[in-house]
């Protein structure tokens, strides 16, 4: 088995762990993909297949209101990207780019969900991801709605402060909902 393969199925560990059969059964639906910078794995409106986790480098999810981008989050190094209406078949309602070269271990949706339904450890594995990501859902509401700019970006400063050495600061400014000015002032803090 491909150790990336290996370092994505350890990172939703279910309890009891996964047997090596449901791994073999998980990992031929599993792929690795290298791509470089600036490279769109799906577009808003767009159906698709997959959903990404992060090995090494940086992804963006954006959306465009009225012809703006809007940075909705950011993924690294070990996170899980997508979006959840691939689970249901309906189109994204997001774009994600890489922001840095990125390596990614793909994960055919439709077939592992498939899985899950004769095999409860793949089902508890989907659903340790669901339940990740939406905590990160509750987290980044929390973090859009509740706090002030200031608020928000101290909170990134605290949880996330790797972002501003790799995450262009154009669009950490659309993440915090602030503009570029804005966000200089506040690091100038």
């Amino acid at each position: 088995m491909d150790p990336l393969f290996t370092i994505f199925l350890d990172r939703f560990a279910t309890d009891p762990p996964l047997t090596e059969h449901t791994r073999s059964e998980i990992s031929q639906y599993l792929s690795v993909l290298h791509r470089k910078k600036k490279h769109i794995l799906f577009c808003e409106n767009d159906r698709h297949d997959y959903a990404y986790f992060v090995i090494q480098g940086a992804v963006r999810s954006y959306y465009l209101k009225d012809g703006v981008e809007v940075n909705t989050w950011f993924a690294l190094e070990k996170d899980m990207v997508g979006s959840l209406h691939t689970y249901q078949g309906k189109p994204s309602r997001v774009t994600l780019e890489l922001v840095e070269d990125t390596t990614l271990v793909a994960l055919q949706v439709k077939p592992v969900k498939s899985l899950a339904q004769t095999n409860l450890q793949v089902a508890h594995f989907i659903a340790a991801i669901i339940e990740e990501h939406a905590y990160f859902l509750e987290d980044r509401l929390y973090f859009s709605q509740m706090m002030n700019s200031m608020d928000r970006y101290a909170a990134m400063l605290e949880k996330e402060p790797q972002l501003l050495q790799r995450i262009p600061l154009t669009y950490i400014a659309s993440y915090l909902g602030i503009s570029r000015e804005t966000l200089s002032r506040l690091r100038g803090k």
